[in-house]
């Protein structure tokens, strides 16, 4: 199994982190969130058009992608959710890596699970960005400063089980 994040855009530019002007900046963004979100996978960069985006998922800013042992997409995930993920993969691997799995899709915002523990993408933006992120969102970056600050609240919105099995 190969993890790998493709880096798109600035998702909620700031003060502190404005939209790349060049291509060299986002280069050099992508470097600065695998280094702060501690990843150890590789980090692709789209180009500065953003084509991988837009041709994969424009809708969403974190979308995961499950692609099978054949290159095919077995599941999408609009907003990335690890728990929805976990659920997908362990489903293809149980599949032998073919096939779809999990529906195929899930367009669930996921919104506790951002409020939880979704407080640093808008941070890095600075104050603007949690500003422009909570007026976008409908409050999304009050809510997600709050869920920053409410310890219990992640044990239940990034819990691999679902409700029912809890």
């Amino acid at each position: 199994m190969q993890f790998l994040d493709v880096f798109i855009r600035q998702a909620h530019p700031g003060g502190d982190r404005h939209h790349y002007e060049t291509y060299e900046e986002k280069v050099e963004g992508a470097r600065e969130y695998k280094r702060l979100e501690g990843l150890d996978w590789p980090v692709l960069v789209d180009d500065y058009q953003g084509t991988v985006h837009r041709q994969y998922s424009a809708e969403m800013a974190d979308p995961s992608f499950l692609v099978d042992v054949e290159g095919k997409v077995a599941f999408y995930c609009m907003w990335t959710h690890v728990p929805t993920l976990k659920r997908a993969i362990d489903e293809l691997l149980a599949q032998d890596g073919s096939g779809t799995v999990a529906g195929g899709i899930d367009k669930k915002p996921h919104l506790l699970a951002s409020f939880a523990d979704g407080y640093r993408g808008p941070r890095r933006g600075g104050r603007r960005g949690v500003v422009e992120y909570d007026l976008g969102a409908g409050g999304a970056g009050t809510m997600s400063f709050i869920g920053k600050h409410i310890k219990p609240l992640r044990k239940i919105a990034l819990s691999p089980k679902p409700r029912s099995e809890r």
